[in-house]
């Protein structure tokens, strides 16, 4: 069975934030909400939406299986993986990618999609 959260209709285009299939979830278009910030305060904020859509899906940061990071210039890495770095589960960094491109409005520096993969309970 799969379900869908966090409808939303952006400028026209209906999407899901959050699919859940099985054992797996994925975590589409995640913005920052505050878009007046510089890259860091941005990345903070995308992050910690991204935290509070995996604590009600009840993912910890362990399950993530892969997270790919849209960048509005490649010259905000260094600043994004000072955020990145202090966030992260150094023991259970899931597999990360970034690339760079032009995005939905021009005050956004980031957006990221994010998998996470939760093994069933032991019965």
């Amino acid at each position: 069975m799969t379900t869908r959260t966090h409808t939303e209709t952006m400028d026209g285009a209906r999407r899901s934030l959050v699919c859940k299939t099985g054992n797996w979830t994925h975590f589409i278009g995640l913005q920052p909400r505050n878009l007046d910030g510089d890259i860091k305060e941005q990345a903070r904020d995308v992050i910690a939406r991204l935290d509070e859509l995996m604590a009600e899906a009840g993912i910890g940061q362990s399950d993530l299986f892969t997270v790919t990071i849209w960048l509005k210039d490649m010259r905000y890495f260094a600043a994004l993986n000072s955020v990145w770095n202090g966030w992260v589960d150094a023991a259970n960094p899931p597999a990360r990618t970034c690339v760079s491109g032009e995005l939905y409005r021009p005050d956004l520096l980031l957006e990221i999609v994010a998998v996470a993969y939760r093994e069933e309970a032991a019965a």
